[in-house]
């Protein structure tokens, strides 16, 4: 089922529906577009999760004062017809899933508040470049390096993917070392391994930025070619 519990949004799936459609809000598409769009995405669903889309999409709506007419009634029809609710029998949940059903054809038939303004989020763009190392001083007093190998621009912002040098030495290497200097190997995040490349993002404005947290920018090196494709296990803040 994708899900962790009977509420409409403990659900993969359903986060995913109300997650693209305040994306499209947010972008500046109009009611009856985001509407159509989500509905078009969606389509694939089978039998078994078809009926998550209209619960999804009409809390959703209602929760931003949108509420779509063709929507509500899709909702309401899954509610009324107990669509879906072997699986939470299935799994000990039935009551709680009524619960929520019954909450949400509450909310869905009550008055419905003026539409809310959505804006997109801040976001946030790195002021690093491809090729900058930065230095950290570890515990032990020695340096690590690390370089931006590439940034990974996307909806909610630009952040460096960094990727650990081989070097730990409390001195730092001169221009054409630093320029020599290989990235430790990649090891997969598993218990007892390294991690050793990261995409490091700030996603609100009071989240800190690499220098707030002790990095410092040491030089700049040539990128080799497969920096551009380099791909990191893990993201961060």
């Amino acid at each position: 089922m994708g899900a962790w519990g009977p509420a409409i949004f403990s659900d993969d799936t359903a986060c995913d529906i109300r997650s693209d459609y305040r994306e499209l809000l947010e972008d500046g598409v109009d009611d009856a577009e985001a509407t159509r769009r989500v509905i078009a995405e969606y389509e694939y669903l089978d039998v078994d999760q078809a009926h998550v889309l209209w619960l999804a999409l009409a809390a959703a709506q209602s929760a931003l004062g949108r509420l779509d007419d063709a929507v509500k009634a899709q909702a309401l029809r899954v509610i009324d017809d107990n669509v879906g609710l072997e699986l939470w029998a299935e799994v000990g949940e039935l009551a709680g899933r009524k619960a929520a059903l019954g909450k949400l054809r509450a909310t869905l038939t009550g008055p419905q508040k003026p539409p809310t303004r959505v804006r997109r989020p801040w976001s946030h763009v790195t002021d690093l470049s491809p090729g900058d190392v930065l230095a950290y001083t570890l515990p032990d007093g020695k340096r690590a390096l690390f370089r931006v190998a590439r940034l990974d621009a996307q909806r909610i912002g630009t952040a460096p993917i960094l990727r650990r040098l081989d070097w730990h030495k409390t001195s730092l290497p001169g221009g054409r070392k630093l320029a020599r200097l290989k990235p430790l190997p990649d090891a997969r995040v598993l218990e007892g391994k390294t991690r050793t490349s990261f995409r490091v993002a700030r996603h609100r404005k009071k989240d800190e930025d690499w220098p707030d947290v002790g990095f410092t920018l040491v030089g700049r090196v040539a990128s080799p070619p497969e920096d551009a494709r380099f791909e990191t296990r893990t993201h961060t803040t």
